[in-house]
């Protein structure tokens, strides 16, 4: 009795499985689906890090304060927007639907992410002090080399955790993606819960 009841629960989460995961058009999906958050998350972290240490450097030279002042308050206050409608915002309104959703994506969690990666980037600069500028003035470096070889070097010991993290972030943030027509894991998943009708293993 026992046995038997084992063995066609057993068969009938084999057929599940098969059904949720195996089946050609969910493994299709869900390979398509893992590629496109890959894909977004990559290029997205490094949209992100570019725009952040241009907007960095940009306020670190006093002489780009026209052009950083602009930048700063755009990137800033589309951090305050919510992801989802902030891709929502670019993709339907900004290019009108007519690029893919994917770059999409790439574009607007970029923009998203590198409001962050530039406070921690300004944070971490200011705590190597003043201190540290000044001596590389008296030891005649310019304040390029004072940059690249005294104050980065410092900063950077403390920015890498914080950058971990924005990562981190940014890869679930990938999950909003499926509102602008692309097929990320997220996505793929609803999509095979939709076929199917199993309300579990699609999300787990």
């Amino acid at each position: 009795m026992i046995i038997g009841t084992l063995t066609g629960l057993l068969q009938e989460l084999q057929q599940q499985i098969h059904r949720n995961f195996l089946a050609e058009d969910a493994l299709q999906l869900i390979l398509g689906g893992f590629q496109n958050t890959l894909v977004i998350f990559f290029f997205g972290a490094i949209w992100a890090l570019v725009l952040a240490m241009f907007l960095t450097y940009l306020h670190v030279n006093h002489k780009w304060q026209w052009l950083y002042r602009p930048l700063h308050w755009f990137v800033a206050t589309i951090h305050d927007v919510p992801a989802v409608v902030l891709m929502m915002f670019f993709y339907y309104v900004v290019f009108s639907a007519s690029l893919n959703g994917i770059l999409v994506s790439i574009i607007a969690l970029g923009v998203y992410t590198s409001g962050t990666l530039t406070k921690i980037f300004k944070i971490h600069i200011k705590q190597v002090g003043k201190e540290q500028y000044e001596a590389g003035r008296m030891l005649g470096f310019t304040p390029k080399q004072i940059y690249r070889l005294i104050i980065l070097p410092q900063a950077f010991k403390n920015i890498l955790p914080a950058i971990g993290n924005e990562m981190i972030a940014l890869l679930k943030e990938t999950s909003v993606a499926g509102y602008v027509a692309v097929i990320d894991l997220t996505k793929a998943g609803n999509q095979i819960k939709n076929t199917t009708y199993d309300q579990i293993n699609p999300i787990l």
